[in-house]
């Protein structure tokens, strides 16, 4: 799918918004096991998706905008500024590796559609999750 040249990211999704539901700790070790995998799949230099998804679980796990609407609210927000963060991140690593960056063209061609597309998945993309989270949520333990 392809919106006016952004494109879904569901490895990008997945971290940002287990990070929401689960929490930093879990969406960092995600965020470095997902982004080894899509580096390993990728022509692109290895690290470079770790970095990004890092960057995002680290984005996503701050409790900034608490105070603004609903959840689905913070989490589009969330969402848009954490692509944003995700694709400065991808395109300095690749940058710095010496690959050519078109910069005027990426961010408002790739990068802003593509930030534009996950926000308006992310609140489909976390139901599943939440179920998810919800089946496989460690049992509290109730003190003897």
């Amino acid at each position: 799918m392809n919106l006016w040249g952004g494109r879904p990211d569901l490895m990008f999704l997945v971290v940002l918004i287990w990070t929401v539901v689960r929490g930093g700790s879990e969406g960092l070790l995600w965020a470095f096991i997902g982004g080894l995998l899509t580096d390993l799949l990728s022509g692109g230099p290895l690290g470079a998706m770790v970095l990004a998804l890092l960057a995002v679980a680290v984005l996503s796990g701050q409790p900034w905008g608490q105070g603004i609407g609903s959840p689905v609210v913070r989490l589009v927000l969330t969402t848009f500024v954490a692509a944003l963060l995700y694709h400065l991140v991808l395109l300095s690593v690749l940058a710095w590796t010496g690959f050519p960056v078109g910069w005027g063209w990426a961010i408002p061609k790739v990068a802003l559609p593509s930030a534009l597309l996950n926000s308006i998945l992310a609140p489909f993309v976390r139901q599943p999750l939440k179920w998810l989270e919800q089946r496989t949520r460690p049992e509290r333990r109730l003190p003897l």
